[in-house]
C-alpha cells in the first residue's frame, strides 16, 4: 500500500522529481504546455483602441439589463458604456457580439493555483502534475474567471506563474494570493509530517511549502514577515477537529499566538481569511477582526445573533460548497448515512456523480482523475474507520455531509441577513477542479440564490474581498476591462454560465469559444 501511496520513493528519486517538476514548471515554452488557447483568437490591433457592439450588458449590482449596449475600451479599461452605434473611435477595432450577455469577469474567491488536485501522487505522473498547475490558470480565463484568490501556495512556484502571466508566457487571471498559510505545525491539514518529510524537505528547495508549519511563538514572529512578502493578505486555518477520521483535537493557535498575528495584520494592513468547517472555529474568530470566512459549518446553523454579528463586523464568507459536494463520499457507507438521506443530499449526490463522469475529465488529466476515483476504493477496504492507522489521508465524509446539511441553509439564511458572499470552489483540491467554477453557481442556486444575488456574489462581492472594487467586479467606465460574454442570459438560466463565448482580461481577449466578426472604424470621420 505504500507504493500506491507514493511514500515509496528514494531520496534520490524524490529529489530528481522536485528538481524536475521545478524545472519543468519554470518554462513556459516547453512542448506540450498549455498556455496557448485551446481556440484560435481573433485577429485585432488593440493600439487604437475596441468596440464591442450589439451587447447586452449585465449590472450585477442592481441585477439590470442594458439591450443593445456598446462598449468602448481603450488599453486596458472600459471609456465608454451606452447604447449609441456611432461611437466616436476612429480607427479602433469593432466586435459585434450577436447580441450576447456580458458580465463583469469573475472572482474566484477561494482557490490553490499550486496544488495538484490528487489524493496521491507518483513520480511517473511528473509532467502530468506539471502541466495540470499551468493547466489551472488557463482554466480559469476559459471558465471566465480574470482573477483569482489564491489561499495557500508553494510560494516560488506561484511567484514564477505569476511572472510568466505579467510577461504573456502564460495565460491566466490576475492573482492575489497569501503565499504559504500561516499555520501552526500539526493542524489543519494535520498529515503528520513524518508521512510528508521525505518529499516535502527536498521539494521545498524549489517550489516552497504550502504550510508555514511553525512549532512556537518564537518562530511565528520569524514566518509572519517572511511569509508576508508581496502577500495581500493572512490565511489561517482556526478549526480543532481534524476532517480526516481520526480522534482528538488537533493544535490551534495560543491566544498570545492570535493576538500577534492580528496585530501584526493591522500594521501591515493586510486582512485575515480563515479556514473553518467546525462551529468551534467560527465561534473564536467572531473574538477577532476577520476579513472573511472560508467555507462552513458542518455541526451546526448560525443564529440570527451571529448572523447580524458577521454583517456588523463587515466579514464576508466564501462557502465553497462544491467541496462539500465533492466529497459525500457515500462510497464509505454503501448508501446515504443516517440522518442526511433528504431531496436535497440525493440532489447534490446526482449532481456530484454527472460531474465526475463527464466534465471532470474535461478539467483533470484523465489518468489522475481516474486515480482519484480508484483511491475511493480505500474506503470500503482497509474501511472508514482504518485508514487513519493505515496512514491513507481520505477525509471523513461526515464532516462534508454535515457541511452540505447545514451549510445551504446556512448560505440562504446569511443571504436573507446581508452578509457578503463570494464564490470560490477550493479548486487544485482533489475533485475540485479548476474549470468546474460554475459548480458553485448552481450549488447557490439551488441553495434559494436567485441568479441575479448568485452573479453579484461572483463578480462585486469577489472584487470587494480582494479589494479590488475600484478596478474590477462591474462593467462600468473607468474599471478594467475585465469581461466574460455569453451565449445565453445567466439572469434566467444560471448554466449559461458553463461556457463562455469569450472571456477578457484588462481589455484583451484571451479566451474565444466561437468567432465573432471583427472590422475597423475608419481613420476619421471627415
Amino acid at each position: 500500500m505504500k507504493d500506491k501511496l507514493g511514500k515509496g520513493m528514494s531520496r534520490r528519486e524524490l529529489l530528481k522529481f522536485a528538481g524536475a517538476l521545478a524545472a519543468y514548471t519554470a518554462v513556459p515554452g516547453i512542448p506540450g504546455c498549455v498556455s496557448l488557447p485551446a481556440k484560435p483568437l481573433p485577429r485585432i490591433d488593440y493600439t487604437r483602441g475596441l468596440v464591442i457592439k450589439n451587447c447586452s450588458v449585465i449590472d450585477t449590482v442592481s441585477g439590470a439589463l442594458m439591450e443593445n449596449a456598446t462598449l468602448r475600451i481603450r488599453g486596458e479599461k472600459i471609456l465608454a458604456l451606452s447604447q449609441r452605434d456611432d461611437i466616436d473611435a476612429p480607427g479602433a477595432a469593432v466586435i459585434d457580439a450577436g447580441g450576447r450577455f456580458v458580465t463583469p469577469g469573475f472572482v474566484d474567491a477561494h482557490c490553490h493555483t499550486t496544488a495538484s488536485p490528487v489524493f496521491t501522487m507518483s513520480p511517473l505522473d511528473m509532467f502530468k502534475h506539471a502541466t495540470m498547475q499551468k493547466r489551472h490558470f488557463v482554466a480559469s480565463i476559459e471558465s471566465g474567471v480574470t482573477t483569482v484568490r489564491d489561499m495557500g501556495a508553494f510560494p516560488p512556484l506561484l511567484h514564477g506563474f505569476m511572472k510568466d502571466i505579467d510577461e504573456g508566457g502564460l495565460i491566466g487571471p490576475r492573482v492575489v494570493h497569501c503565499n504559504s498559510i500561516l499555520n501552526i505545525a500539526g493542524s489543519h491539514p494535520d498529515i503528520p509530517v513524518s508521512e510528508v518529510s521525505v518529499f516535502a524537505k527536498p521539494a521545498s528547495l524549489f517550489i516552497g511549502m504550502m504550510m508555514t508549519n511553525f512549532e512556537d511563538t518564537a518562530e511565528l514572529r520569524r514566518v509572519m514577515d517572511e511569509n508576508a512578502r508581496g502577500a495581500s493578505f493572512i490565511k489561517l486555518t482556526v478549526d480543532n477537529k481534524s476532517i480526516f477520521p481520526r480522534t482528538g483535537d488537533i493544535p490551534c493557535y495560543s491566544d498570545e499566538q492570535l493576538a500577534l498575528i492580528f496585530d501584526y495584520a493591522a500594521k501591515q494592513g493586510l486582512p485575515v481569511a480563515c479556514h473553518h468547517h467546525r462551529k468551534w472555529g467560527f465561534d473564536r474568530m467572531m473574538k477577532y477582526p476577520i476579513h472573511s470566512l472560508e467555507h462552513t459549518v458542518c455541526d451546526a446553523l448560525l443564529s440570527d445573533a451571529e448572523l447580524d454579528t458577521l454583517v456588523k463586523k463587515g466579514v464576508s464568507v466564501v462557502p465553497t460548497l462544491t467541496v462539500a459536494q465533492s466529497y459525500l463520499f457515500d462510497e464509505a457507507y454503501g448508501k446515504i448515512p443516517d440522518g442526511f438521506d433528504d431531496d436535497l443530499m440525493r440532489e447534490e449526490l446526482a449532481a456530484r456523480r454527472a460531474y465526475l463522469r463527464s466534465d471532470a475529465l474535461r478539467h483533470c488529466d484523465p489518468d489522475l482523475h481516474a486515480a482519484n476515483m480508484d483511491v475511493l476504493r480505500y474506503y470500503r477496504h482497509p474501511g472508514l474507520e482504518k485508514l487513519w492507522e493505515n496512514h491513507i489521508y481520505l477525509v471523513d465524509p461526515a464532516v462534508y455531509f454535515g457541511i452540505m446539511k447545514y451549510g445551504m441553509r446556512n448560505v440562504k439564511r446569511m443571504r436573507d441577513a446581508g452578509v457578503p458572499m463570494g464564490v470560490g470552489i477550493d479548486a487544485g483540491m482533489p475533485f475540485c477542479y479548476f474549470g468546474g467554477y460554475y459548480r458553485e453557481l448552481e450549488c447557490m442556486a439551488r441553495a434559494g440564490l436567485t441568479n441575479a444575488e448568485i452573479l453579484r456574489c461572483a463578480t462585486v462581492n469577489g472584487a470587494r474581498i480582494v479589494r479590488m472594487e475600484d478596478r474590477i467586479g462591474t462593467v462600468a467606465e473607468g474599471k478594467l476591462a475585465d469581461l466574460a460574454l455569453f451565449d445565453r442570459n445567466p439572469l434566467e438560466d444560471i448554466t449559461a454560465c458553463r461556457t463562455p463565448a469569450a472571456v477578457m482580461k484588462a481589455g484583451k481577449i484571451l479566451h474565444c469559444e466561437k468567432s465573432f466578426p471583427v472590422c475597423r472604424l475608419p481613420e476619421s470621420r471627415n
